[in-house]
């Protein structure tokens, strides 16, 4: 290969990771929003874009992948540590399988400790 069908590669793969770890919205909810509306009717409501409220819930995601990265490199942590770490990361994945239907594709879609 000669450097311009490398840069080529490297430039589709930057792209397929992009793609990968942005998330695409299900098209049913491009343009919504979201509106958080309080018990206390007193209270005044909030409304957010869809997409900043998935963008948020991408950088956790992200973030969360970071962590348990830095968790299975570590040399100082124990086998057992890294262990009882991941758990909890598991767990938070769990958590935010709440948020799958927001995710087009599945491959985007959070999977908590039973893989699914």
């Amino acid at each position: 290969m000669d450097y311009h069908e490398i840069r080529e590669l490297a430039q589709e793969i930057v792209k397929e990771m992009d793609k990968r770890t942005s998330g695409e919205q299900a098209p049913k909810w491009k343009g919504g929003t979201i509106k958080f509306i309080p018990a206390d009717h007193s209270l005044k409501e909030n409304e957010m874009p869809i997409d900043r409220f998935l963008s948020k819930i991408i950088m956790v995601r992200d973030n969360l992948r970071v962590l348990e990265q830095q968790i299975n490199s570590d040399k100082t942590l124990s086998e057992g540590e890294k262990i009882k770490f991941q758990s909890y990361i598991t767990r938070c994945y769990g958590s935010l399988t709440s948020f799958n239907f927001l995710f087009w594709f599945d491959e985007d879609k959070f999977k908590g400790a039973g893989g699914g």
